[in-house]
């Protein structure tokens, strides 16, 4: 039987080259929306490239209390965040190679009526996918009827999904017990990401940007982003599991 690979995520917005490769590898990503909102990461923003150095791009939302959940997160239009990020886009990537083929379609997302955190990070996403052939499916955990806490919760949703490997960021090393995970039948696996030098504008190569400075610079190439991506044991060995694949990604 081929293994299900599992990634368990918040959602992020316009979200970098290691974010996408996680989608590519996984059959099923979890879009964790149900824990706390956190302004500083990278729900509601995104890195852009400027001539002074990486730059956020940021759209404002509304955050009532500590404790509120990303699902409950709702983006505050009464400020006018579409005009000032279509400006920064078109301020920052005009003269990108690819600016005027992809600019269109994400100035329509950024444009179109949300109301909601999680709807406008998804509708972020399209492009990407499709450039790239993601087809793992998605899954919201507030849809899930899947509780626990920490490193419990992701067992639990790997569990109740079927999944029979949970891909982690390389920070679950810090926090996760494989031995947890393994002796309930789920193997963990730890993904690194090498960016992929690509030429930029303003100067020196920056990781760990947007995708869509990749996409109008050069455009999103499979082949291209799945060179940087890498998968680790917890003893450290590499592995390239047997995953499905969407059409027309090669394997890793």
């Amino acid at each position: 039987m081929t293994p299900s690979v599992c990634v368990i995520s918040q959602p992020r917005l316009f979200p970098g080259l290691h974010y996408l490769h996680r989608m590519m590898v996984a059959n099923i990503f979890v879009i964790l929306d149900t824990v706390q909102f956190t302004p500083r990461h990278e729900e509601n923003r995104t890195k852009l490239k400027t001539s002074r150095g990486p730059q956020w791009l940021t759209v404002p939302m509304h955050h009532d209390s500590r404790e509120q959940l990303i699902l409950d997160t709702r983006i505050d239009n009464s400020q006018s965040w579409q005009r000032k990020a279509v400006n920064t886009l078109q301020n920052l990537y005009s003269h990108a190679p690819f600016y005027d083929t992809y600019a269109p379609e994400i100035i329509n997302i950024l444009n179109a009526p949300q109301e909601t955190l999680v709807g406008l990070d998804r509708a972020s996403w399209e492009p990407s996918l499709r450039h790239l052939g993601i087809g793992c499916e998605f899954i919201y955990a507030s849809e899930l009827p899947v509780s626990g806490r920490g490193p419990r919760l992701l067992l639990n949703i790997c569990k109740y999904l079927g999944s029979s490997i949970y891909l982690s960021g390389a920070f679950g090393r810090e926090y996760l017990d494989a031995a947890m995970f393994t002796t309930e039948g789920v193997e963990i696996l730890f993904h690194e990401y090498a960016y992929p030098i690509y030429p930029q504008l303003f100067g020196d190569f920056v990781p760990f940007l947007s995708y869509l400075d990749m996409l109008f610079n050069v455009g999103l190439n499979p082949a291209d982003v799945s060179a940087g991506g890498r998968l680790f044991s917890p003893d450290g060995s590499a592995v390239t599991p047997k995953v499905a694949r969407a059409p027309g990604i090669a394997a890793l």
